[in-house]
């Protein structure tokens, strides 16, 4: 499949859409699966976004000052690789979750959550900033007027890198290519951080696509592969927004990740 999100309906091509779904398709024609191991991994675009959605509640103050959340105590401290940043942007022009106030009525803001691989903040109410002695980051969220307040992000995204899709793949060099993850949740422990996450992609060799493949799981721990980003591309998409907020990002190349064939 293919997907486009747009505030404008000129924006979305059908034709276009038909055609990437089609050549999706077509490329996963003779899949097979992969010896059992450690590879680098290039995780696409949409993966990367789908897997950063998945654990978006770490980022979340309720959870960490009630210990569901292992970035409890962690702000000010390296958390992840130095290039890897994540911003949350209320305020993104045509952003599909943009708003000028949270469900309190608080202003929002655009925000370094992680800042060069250090954690700068969670994200807060007015309750939970209020426990933490400090100001609200304006992320009170009220899905209806008769919900009670909760913590989502806005228009949440890794900031992308300089390189294009395929010079992340040629620094790579062999590994595997993850176009999609299943089983997310159900695979993802968002507490520990554990995923173990049926995937399809294709092998890489020599920084070329190789082969597609299929029946692959990929396992490990959404903390330690923040350390573990070595490039990031250039290729940023915004997913589908929800009633969690909108979830974006490159393609990343993450040093290692256990796969099972």
């Amino acid at each position: 499949f293919a997907y486009r999100s747009s505030r404008n309906v000129n924006d979305i091509n059908a034709r276009e859409i038909a055609h990437e779904a089609v050549d999706k398709a077509i490329a996963y024609i003779g899949a097979g699966s992969v010896k059992t191991g450690t590879y680098q991994v290039v995780l696409k675009n949409e993966a990367a976004s789908d897997l950063l959605e998945t654990y978006s509640d770490i980022f979340n103050a309720d959870k960490a000052q009630k210990g569901m959340s292992l970035l409890r105590g962690k702000v000010g401290q390296v958390i992840g690789s130095k290039i890897l940043s994540i911003i949350d942007d209320p305020l993104l022009i045509n952003g599909m979750a943009s708003a000028p106030f949270d469900g309190e009525g608080v202003a929002c803001r655009t925000k370094d959550i992680i800042r060069e691989g250090q954690m700068v903040t969670l994200l807060h109410n007015l309750k939970t900033a209020k426990k933490d002695g400090i100001k609200s980051t304006g992320n009170a969220s009220r899905p209806s007027y008769g919900s009670t307040i909760d913590i989502s992000p806005a228009n949440f995204y890794i900031r992308p890198g300089e390189l294009d899709f395929d010079s992340l793949l040629d620094r790579m060099g062999n590994g595997l290519l993850i176009t999609e993850l299943q089983g997310l949740h159900s695979g993802a422990n968002t507490v520990s951080g554990d995923f173990s996450l049926a995937a399809k992609g294709f092998e890489v060799v020599n920084g070329k696509i190789s082969r597609p493949v299929e029946q692959v799981t990929i396992a490990g721990n959404f903390y330690q592969m923040m350390t573990d980003v070595e490039d990031i591309a250039n290729d940023i998409i915004l997913g589908l927004p929800s009633g969690r907020g909108c979830f974006g990002s490159p393609s990343l190349l993450i040093r290692k990740l256990s796969a099972a064939g």
